[in-house]
């Protein structure tokens, strides 16, 4: 007899952009929320200044995603941080991400 396993649902992928319009460096990590455990997509990835990156995350039922994003400056001597929860992303769309505030002391 087999093990019944069970269905997750994924209606695919969809392509985000995270841009960072700053000038300072930022180290990002990503969590997808839609996959089935809050899914590590990005760990420690570097966005240079004025720059930004593509990858791919679930989609729901709907076909948008939805993420987690935590970014903080590379600037050892004055360190910046930031992080948000963001909904009803569509394919293609661009996620702005930045390191606007002080960072928790557990963080430097």
């Amino acid at each position: 007899m087999y093990a019944m396993l069970p269905i997750v649902r994924a209606d695919g992928t969809i392509t985000i952009h995270l841009a960072n319009d700053g000038p300072d460096n930022l180290v990002v990590t990503l969590y997808d929320r839609n996959a089935r455990h809050r899914q590590l997509v990005l760990s420690g990835q570097i966005i240079y200044g004025n720059a930004s990156i593509s990858t791919s995350i679930t989609a729901d039922s709907s076909a948008q995603g939805h993420l987690t994003w935590r970014a903080m400056s590379t600037d050892r001597d004055m360190p910046r941080c930031g992080h948000r929860d963001v909904l009803h992303i569509d394919d293609g769309a661009t996620v702005h991400v930045k390191a606007d505030s002080a960072c928790p002391h557990h963080h430097r």
